[in-house]
């Protein structure tokens, strides 16, 4: 076996055992866009993951991204354009609780999201009478690859 093939395997062993812990079942579009998570890093939207699975139906990566956000696997990203990306939860996120408190970054050149996982969003103590629901936080700059 190849070490390529060696690193499929280990992906798709990964894939397969992170939709298991999670609790969702097991079906090939999810292993794919889980995969595809896996396999690259930043923060994904719909139209993005439309036209890298061109043979796939819309509504089917919708409902596999909402699905994933729902137990904990993604975290939506609002990047002030009303689209949301999408981004690989930390291992402990669950269906209740998701602890993904960190910045992200938008480059302003390749337009890429970041989890910045190295940063916490502090807490902020609200007045009383506000419930907080999340919190949010985009830095905008231009990421290394475009500083080249």
């Amino acid at each position: 076996m190849s070490i390529l093939d060696s690193k499929a395997v280990k992906i798709m062993e990964r894939v397969d055992e992170i939709l298991i812990n999670k609790a969702v079942r097991v079906t090939a579009m999810r292993q794919l866009i889980l995969e595809y998570f896996l396999e690259n890093d930043g923060a994904f939207g719909l139209l993005e993951l439309e036209n890298d699975f061109p043979k796939s139906d819309r509504i089917t990566i919708y409902r596999t991204l909402k699905t994933f956000e729902q137990k904990g696997i993604v975290h939506g990203i609002s990047n002030g354009t009303g689209e949301v990306k999408y981004a690989l939860c930390d291992e402990y996120c669950t269906a209740v609780s998701h602890i993904d408190q960190h910045p992200h970054f938008q480059c302003e050149r390749c337009e890429q999201i970041s989890c910045i996982d190295s940063q916490v969003i502090p807490k902020v103590e609200l007045p009383k009478g506000y419930l907080q629901k999340e919190i949010t936080m985009m830095i905008k700059g231009v990421c290394p690859n475009c500083l080249e």
